[in-house]
C-alpha cells in the first residue's frame, strides 16, 4: 500500500479515480477518510459517503500524507513503553504544523499549497526512529535540551552526530519519496541550505513549526520555540498576517485533535 502511494504521490497524472482505487482496496483506510471528511476539521455541510468525494473535500495530497503518517505511527504500535516522547503530543503537533502550513502558504505561495500538507504533517518522522530505536540515548537529549534551554536539533547533533530532520531526508530518500516532500523536510532547520526549488517550502514549515509551538497544539519534544533569523522578512509575510494565523491555529484546536482521533482510532 505505501509503495503505491508513494508511486502516487511521484507521478503528476495520476488522476482522483486512480488514487480512490488504490485506497478502496484497504476498508481501514476508507473508514478513517470517510470519517475525517465528514469531521468538524474540514466542517462539510452535507455527507460525504464516496472516496472519491471524500478525497475532494480532504485534498489529493493531504489524502497522500494522511496515508503516509498512519502507516509510520501504525509500524510504531507496540513500541512505546519507555519513550521520552509523548507520541500522541507529537502526532499533534505535526498535524497542527501541517495545518499552519496551509495557511501561511495559501498567503504567500498558492501555487503550493497543495503540496505543503505532507512535510508539514512527516517533517519529524527522525524524531520518532530517534526516540524508538535509542529510548536512553533519546532520554538524555530530551534532558540536556531542557537543563539548558537548547533545540532539540542542536542537542541531538552533539550526541548522535545527526539530527532528526537530516535523518527524516536520510529515511525519505531511501524510501523514495518526492522531492518535494523530502527536501522541505530535511531543511526545515535550516531553510537557507535547501535547494532552490524547495526553499519556501522549507521555510514555511520553520514558521509553522514555530507558530505552533507558540499555540501549544500537542508538543514536538522541544523546550523552546525557535524560527529562522527575519523569518518573516524572508518569507514575505507581515507580523500581522503571522499572528492572524497564530490566532486561526489557536482557535482549531479541538478540530486538530479530532483529526488526530480518527487518524490514530
Amino acid at each position: 500500500m505505501v509503495n503505491k502511494i508513494l508511486d502516487v504521490a511521484s507521478d503528476e497524472t495520476t488522476t482522483t479515480d486512480d488514487l480512490a482505487d488504490i485506497i478502496s482496496y484497504d476498508q481501514g483506510m476508507t473508514n478513517k477518510l470517510l470519517r475525517l471528511a465528514n469531521s468538524v476539521y474540514y466542517g462539510q455541510r452535507t455527507q460525504v459517503d464516496s472516496v472519491k468525494r471524500a478525497i475532494a473535500v480532504i485534498g489529493f495530497d493531504e489524502i497522500v500524507g494522511i496515508a503516509l503518517g498512519m502507516n509510520v505511527l501504525s509500524s510504531m504500535t507496540g513500541k512505546e513503553d519507555g519513550l521520552s516522547l509523548d507520541m500522541k503530543a507529537l502526532w499533534i503537533h505535526c498535524i497542527g504544523c501541517a495545518t499552519a502550513a496551509k495557511e501561511i502558504a495559501a498567503r504567500i505561495h498558492p501555487e503550493i499549497s497543495g503540496k505543503i500538507f505532507i512535510p508539514g504533517l512527516l517533517h519529524d518522522m527522525g524524531k520518532v526512529i530517534l526516540a524508538v530505536y535509542f529510548k536512553e540515548e533519546y532520554r538524555q537529549v530530551r534532558s540536556m535540551a531542557m537543563e539548558q534551554q537548547l533545540p532539540l536539533f542542536r542537542v541531538e547533533r552533539s550526541v548522535f552526530n545527526i539530527d532528526h530532520a537530516v535523518l527524516s531526508g536520510l529515511l525519505m530518500k531511501r524510501w523514495q519519496f518526492p522531492d518535494h516532500i523530502l527536501y522541505p523536510s530535511r531543511y526545515h532547520h535550516n531553510p537557507a541550505a535547501c535547494p532552490p526549488a524547495y526553499r519556501d517550502y522549507a521555510l514555511i514549515i520553520n514558521l509553522a513549526n514555530y507558530l505552533c509551538h507558540k499555540a501549544n497544539i500537542g508538543h514536538s519534544g522541544n523546550p523552546m520555540s525557535v524560527a529562522v533569523k527575519n523569518s518573516t522578512r524572508k518569507a514575505g509575510i507581515n507580523e500581522i498576517a503571522l499572528k492572524l494565523i497564530l490566532d486561526q491555529l489557536r482557535l482549531k484546536e479541538e478540530e486538530i485533535k479530532a483529526f488526530f482521533n480518527i487518524t490514530t482510532d
